[in-house]
């Protein structure tokens, strides 16, 4: 077949082609275009989706990043629930934040209430954002970390029990996950209870004593004592002067 007779038959298909093919789109074109449509709607959707998403997870690591407060790590929380691991990460800032503010305030305030949030009400709210962590379906970091944050707000309570329980939660996530870290870290501190429970014993204080030498003691030898005796060493020479008779001359002499 040379080269003519190939142009031909091609010419021949493609007219072929086009005039089944009126006939085809007319049958089938509606139904093409709107598998089309429905393919292009899918796309620039899940385009537009994945952009939103990823701005919405940066704007929320951005607040988060930008926030100091107890109470505002709870927000963030609360604002970002659908975004993985922010909530997770806010709510343990802010209960340390919160432990902090307990520690604070105890130590400026003795533990009175001043009518603003109290020591016992911010241990209150760090425990509570610590066991909503905690008995979540999160991640085992975020979980080993709020068990060690519990055991840590309990020993600042001196109940040592509930302490022991936590770090023995924290030790069997951790271990679980293979966080290593976090499971030695629980484990000696589980070791150091029984010596952070004994009672702080004092020594018996010991009074002072005044080594000064009493001014009204006997031994004292005061400028005005040495005059007196002085005086008196004098008082007695003259005395026995007078007493004494003057011895005559001798002759001669």
């Amino acid at each position: 077949m040379d080269a003519k007779e190939r142009h031909e038959l091609k010419d021949n298909d493609l007219a072929e082609f086009l005039e089944h093919f009126g006939e085809f789109w007319g049958k089938h074109g509606n139904g093409i275009m709107v598998v089309i449509t429905i393919v292009l709607v899918i796309f620039v959707g899940k385009r537009y989706y994945n952009s939103t998403q990823a701005q919405t997870h940066e704007n929320a690591w951005a607040d988060l990043s930008a926030t100091s407060t107890p109470q505002g790590f709870r927000e963030r929380a609360i604002e970002n629930a659908g975004v993985p691991a922010v909530p997770q990460l806010a709510l343990l800032r802010g209960a340390e934040a919160y432990h902090e503010q307990a520690i604070q305030l105890k130590q400026e305030t003795g533990g009175e209430d001043t009518g603003v949030m109290s020591a016992k009400e911010s241990l209150e709210a760090a425990e509570s954002m610590y066991t909503q962590v905690l008995d979540s379906d999160t991640d085992a970091a975020f979980r080993a970390n709020a068990a060690v944050g519990l055991a840590n707000l309990a020993e600042t309570r001196s109940d040592f029990t509930a302490a022991g329980d936590y770090w023995a939660k924290a030790q069997q996530i951790a271990e679980e996950a293979r966080l290593t870290a976090i499971a030695t870290h629980a484990q000696v501190r589980a070791g150091m209870l029984d010596e952070l429970a004994k009672p702080i014993v004092f020594g018996e204080s010991v009074e002072a004593t005044d080594s000064t030498p009493d001014s009204t003691s006997d031994n004292s030898d005061t400028p005005a004592d040495a005059d007196q005796a002085s005086d008196a060493g004098k008082t007695d020479t003259a005395t026995q002067a007078q007493a004494t008779p003057a011895t005559p001359a001798t002759p001669g002499q």
